[in-house]
């Protein structure tokens, strides 16, 4: 049995990497890396993020839309 997951995108990340393959794995590598979160017009809510200043990182959280299988691999 598998899950079925709607879901439509209420953001984009914008960095100077054109690709995944391209971001370091260690974070610590870059100390000047910087990425835009970019959300979608209907999502533009500043009250929604008020209080983000105070943290120095952010987890974004996504279901990864090619990894439904029977087994794990």
């Amino acid at each position: 049995m598998s899950d079925i997951y709607s879901m439509r995108p209420i953001a984009h990340i914008r960095s100077d990497f054109s690709t995944k393959f391209g971001v370091p794995r260690q974070s610590g590598l870059v100390d000047t890396l910087e990425a835009t979160v970019v959300f979608e017009p209907e999502f533009r809510n500043p009250d929604a993020l008020r209080g983000l200043e105070g943290f120095s990182h952010i987890w974004l959280v996504w279901v990864f839309s090619a990894s439904v299988r029977q087994t794990w691999s």
